[in-house]
């Protein structure tokens, strides 16, 4: 049986943990747990390890329907999601798992190379998505995930 702290000792699950590459979280520090929904194998294996290497735990899952099966089975700090996957795409995908876990929006960003498509463009507007535009720099992919980890703390 783990003993009781007083309130100010016991660690934050909600702090705010900066980490770099290379940097280890402290003890206290919990750990950020990412969803990353691509289809596209080789660019789902960069942005795993690129994750992984920041010390983030990381579920990587090819589609939607993988990724509904992830989030019912646990919660997740960000829900890094493409739009355009077969089965079960990022529009599709949002909208299920907000009907489940409502506070999941504030979790998401979406990642897309379809910039100039009217019916996506239009989701992101009326959602007020955050979102990177493929080829995006892991910089703004770390600034985006710094802004959802300062919302929550």
């Amino acid at each position: 049986m783990r003993p009781l702290l007083p309130q100010s000792l016991e660690p934050n699950p909600l702090a705010t943990v900066n980490v770099g590459v290379g940097d280890k979280p402290t003890s206290l520090a919990p750990v950020r747990r990412v969803l990353l929904l691509e289809d596209r194998g080789d660019y789902r294996n960069v942005l795993r390890e690129y994750l992984l290497s920041c010390s983030y735990e990381v579920v990587s899952v090819p589609s939607g329907i993988e990724g509904l099966r992830a989030i019912m089975n646990g919660r997740f700090d960000v829900i890094l999601c493409d739009m355009m996957m077969p089965k079960m795409g990022g529009e599709m995908f949002y909208w299920a798992v907000t009907r489940v876990r409502p506070a999941a929006r504030e979790s998401f960003i979406f990642f897309t190379g379809h910039k100039n498509n009217p019916a996506i463009e239009f989701f992101f507007r009326r959602i007020k998505a955050r979102v990177l535009y493929k080829p995006f720099k892991l910089s703004a992919l770390d600034a985006v995930m710094q802004e959802i980890f300062l919302k929550v703390s």
